[in-house]
């Protein structure tokens, strides 16, 4: 059970640890393995009964309290090893939500969280659960904040489908870009170097930097419905606010062109074992580089 605790600190099967900030980060590859967005199907949960609760708290303290705390408060005891904080359960402040800013997330945005994990980050997608696990989970987390006793979700916002990808959506998107101001945290070529980067510092989650958009290590995923909903909702706690006063229109011009950024394909089956060898850095456009590793049907 302690290796399954372990495993965000897994380099290879062979469960060599991976210290915070050793040589490279691309130890993250191997959580970048959950399916896309698309194909995951949310089936509705099954009833909150004593057991399902049950369930839930056994599960959090063999496979989660060893980086977010027994009581859920980012202070577990393999924390400090990591070089992003676990999230801190008690607030009730989620960055991966469907739901409008300031809202809390809905069951659902719990359940795919758990699912396809937070990529670039050691929160590894918990695929190895079943179902019913992962949902006795969500009701667990639930339970360490009290925001979900006094408050209810808003309702989830509608993913609209999105356009074909082409060079003019783009170049709306490279000068909505420059007129939001997105390079100065992100830099101008997207790599996270902004001259305001080092605000990220002072988020309430502490060592949050500015996301490199160049290495395809989005927290919610690479998929334009993806950054849809990261532009829209926000990332809460972190200084990334929401564009919700954006038209839909360009949030899938900004969605194109920070997925014009990419230069390392996403993975969509593990690396090879005992190796932290980055994808290949290509120059090609968005459509072939996403479409050369699709994942398997």
């Amino acid at each position: 059970m302690t290796a399954l605790v372990l495993g965000v600190f897994l380099a290879s099967a062979a469960g060599k640890p991976v210290a915070a900030g050793a040589s490279g980060d691309d130890w993250d590859l191997r959580w970048m393995v959950a399916p896309p967005s698309g194909a995951v199907a949310v089936a509705p949960p099954p009833r909150a009964t004593p057991e399902l609760r049950a369930l839930g708290r056994t599960l959090y303290q063999s496979r989660c309290a060893g980086c977010h705390g027994e009581r859920g408060d980012g202070a577990g005891r393999h924390a400090p090893r990591l070089a992003i904080p676990p999230t801190d359960f008690s607030r009730g402040v989620y960055k991966l939500r469907s739901t409008p800013t300031g809202s809390l997330p809905t069951d659902a945005d719990l359940f795919l969280t758990l699912t396809r994990g937070m990529h670039g980050t050691p929160m590894l997608p918990w695929t190895a659960l079943s179902e019913r696990e992962r949902w006795a989970l969500v009701l667990q987390l639930k339970s360490f904040s009290v925001r979900f006793r006094e408050e209810r979700p808003a309702l989830a916002i509608r993913v609209p489908p999105p356009p074909k990808e082409d060079a003019a959506l783009r170049q709306r998107g490279a000068e909505l870009y420059g007129k939001l101001m997105c390079a100065r945290c992100h830099g101008e070529a997207g790599a996270g170097d902004g001259a305001a980067a080092r605000a990220y510092q002072g988020s309430l989650d502490g060592n949050v930097p500015a996301r490199d958009f160049t290495r395809g290590r989005f927290l919610r995923g690479v998929e334009m419905e993806d950054l849809y909903l990261t532009l829209r909702t926000g990332l809460e706690g972190t200084p990334m606010a929401a564009y919700d006063v954006l038209r839909d229109d360009e949030i899938w011009a900004l969605a194109a062109y920070v997925r014009s950024l990419v230069r390392e394909r996403p993975f969509y089956d593990l690396p090879p074992a005992r190796t932290h060898a980055r994808a290949p850095v290509t120059e090609a456009r968005p459509a072939a580089l996403f479409a050369r590793n699709k994942p398997r049907q």
